[in-house]
Parts: structure tokens; C-alpha cells; sequence
């Protein structure tokens, strides 16, 4: 058996099961296609190259991650070496039931302890007690929320919820978080309940009307091949970061060329879902 191979499998494994908080055969199976009997090997390899990463929970039929996976794991990165260790935290994003919305980018640092916490919370619907920290209140302060998606938008990932201080839904960026425990108390409220998640609206996106009329045929030319405009389906939700990523201006008296070349156009249907400026 090839060591170099064993190591990729490893981090295959490994990788799952630091920002899932778990895996089991039947996710290795439906990730990697792999047969059972290749996927229990590809696991009883893992566990003999780090037994003290996981415990087995026999009513989930999985490995669960353990306190020495995620520290001995982070140790790892924090001394930037490259290796199979580190190679561990890059964030995975699922294909598997719990899928998490990716629009490339990883700028800001991640725990996988955080990440698993709100990916197990999700799947098994329940909720997730930790402290914050935001730019309104920067003291940190604890927070429970009830999480139903993650989302990574730009540089950040932030984990949609119900959060039980507000009584409201609401969007948490995953680096400002800490100390995040996984409660036994069971989900109460619904997605489908989070009315500016359920919401789709259709995004008209424009060339900036304050360029000159050669300047939009070349910004039209780039992001709409040519076209006048270019619509998107985006959920209410995360409108705003559709507009950050774009750089697209909302208030185009304000929010002028050259810093923006697009402008959002049916500004009249989106208004009421934009963050208050």
C-alpha cells in the first residue's frame, strides 16, 4: 500500500470529518463512490493513522470527531507547514444532504471546530449555544441560535438561523463566533418560517447609468455579453451580498463610478431587504 496514497485517503477522510464533525461509511460511499468494503478500509486506515481523532457512536453508526482531532489539527495549520495535516482544513464544502453555498474565496480563517458544530446542529436539527462578537456589539456575548444553512459569501461564511435572543432570523459570521457547544434542546422553528430566505427575487443588474455610454458597453460587454442587463435569482436573505460581491451600487446618487460600474436596477422591489445604511 502506498504511503503517499494512504495520506491522500487520510485527508479525504480527515477532511470530513473535521468540518462535518462525523463520517461514516455511507458518506464515504455517496461522496467518493466508493464501495462499503473500500470505504470501511479507507476508515479503518484513518483510525490506525489517528486513533485519538475519533469516537464511534453506535446509534449513528459514524465517527465522531474528537477535542484532539480539532486541536492537534489547528496546531497543525497554525504552524503553516504544508501536509496532509493541514491539508485537512482547507473548508470543505458538502455535496452530501446538508450542502453548504459556495461563492469561492477563503480570506478570513475558518475554525473547523465552529464549521462541524453548525453542520451537525443543522443536520440533526438542533441548536447551538456561543459567544459573538459584531461590529454594533463588540463585547463578546452569547447567542443561541437554531441554524438551517451555511453560506459562504466572498471572503466570509456566515450560518443563516433562528436566534433565540432576537426571536428573529438572522445571519452570523463564523470568525466573530467562539466557544460554540452543540445543546441537546431540539430545532423549533422552521426555514421554512424565514420568510427573507424562502423569498426569491429577481436581481435586474445594470452597467452604472452614471458611466458614459462607451463605458457601459464595456462593463455590459464583460459581466453580460453584451446584453443590456443581466438578471439573478438571488434569495432575499442574501441580497446583500450579492450587491457587496458585485460591487453593485444600490443608491447610485451616492454610490458612484469608478468605485462602482454596476448598479442594481428594481431597487424599488429590493430596498426593503437591504441592510439599513
Amino acid at each position: 500500500m502506498s504511503v503517499d496514497g494512504r495520506e491522500a485517503r487520510n485527508v479525504k477522510v480527515g477532511r470530513i470529518l473535521l468540518w462535518e464533525g462525523r463520517v461514516s461509511r455511507s458518506r464515504l460511499v455517496a461522496e467518493y463512490g466508493l464501495s462499503p468494503i473500500r470505504a470501511s478500509e479507507w476508515l479503518r486506515d484513518f483510525r490506525e493513522s489517528f486513533p485519538d481523532w475519533t469516537t464511534w457512536d453506535s446509534k449513528l453508526k459514524a465517527d465522531v470527531a474528537t477535542f484532539t482531532a480539532y486541536s492537534e489539527a489547528e496546531r497543525a495549520g497554525d504552524s503553516r507547514q504544508p501536509g496532509h495535516l493541514t491539508a485537512m482544513l482547507t473548508p470543505y464544502v458538502s455535496n452530501g444532504p446538508n450542502p453548504q453555498m459556495p461563492l469561492l474565496w477563503d480570506f478570513v480563517h475558518t475554525s473547523p471546530h465552529t464549521f462541524s458544530r453548525l453542520n451537525l446542529a443543522i443536520a440533526d436539527q438542533r441548536r447551538v449555544k456561543f459567544l459573538y462578537c459584531s461590529m454594533g456589539n463588540p463585547e463578546p456575548h452569547e447567542r443561541t441560535i437554531e441554524p438551517h444553512s451555511i453560506v459562504k459569501t466572498g471572503r466570509r461564511w456566515h450560518v443563516r438561523g433562528y436566534c433565540v435572543e432576537k426571536k428573529d432570523f438572522r445571519d452570523f459570521v463564523l470568525g466573530r463566533m467562539s466557544k460554540v457547544k452543540l445543546l441537546p434542546d431540539a430545532r423549533t422553528a422552521d426555514v421554512t418560517d424565514d420568510v427573507a430566505w424562502s423569498t426569491i427575487i429577481n436581481v435586474r443588474i445594470i452597467a452604472h447609468p452614471k458611466l458614459s455610454v462607451a463605458q457601459q458597453v464595456v462593463v455590459r460587454n464583460e459581466y453580460f455579453k453584451g446584453a443590456a442587463a443581466r438578471v439573478e435569482n438571488c434569495r432575499a436573505a442574501l441580497l446583500n451580498y450579492l450587491a457587496q460581491e458585485l460591487m453593485a451600487a444600490t443608491d447610485v446618487k451616492r454610490q458612484a463610478p469608478p468605485d462602482f460600474q454596476l448598479a442594481i436596477e428594481n431597487m424599488q422591489e429590493c430596498r426593503r431587504w437591504l441592510f439599513p445604511t
